[in-house]
């Protein structure tokens, strides 16, 4: 498979995976069933975004081997 086309995808996946994220931490069930959902937002925030930094750079460090060979 080309490397543009596999980037092109992983991007795509990528992007899909936060906006879903997003989606699902913002409904009103998951607020409503639990009443400590608020708390600590930052910190959940946080660990979440860092988590997706972690697996951008791997993405990217695997990229740039697959592009040097």
């Amino acid at each position: 498979m080309n490397t543009n086309v596999l980037l092109i995808v992983t991007l795509i996946i990528m992007a899909a995976a936060v906006v879903i994220t997003l989606k699902v931490g913002s409904t009103l069930s998951n607020k409503e069933g639990n009443s400590t959902y608020s708390a600590n937002r930052g910190r959940k925030w946080g660990r979440l975004l860092s988590i997706y930094l972690v697996v951008i750079v791997a993405v990217l460090i695997i990229f740039i081997a697959i592009m040097n060979e």
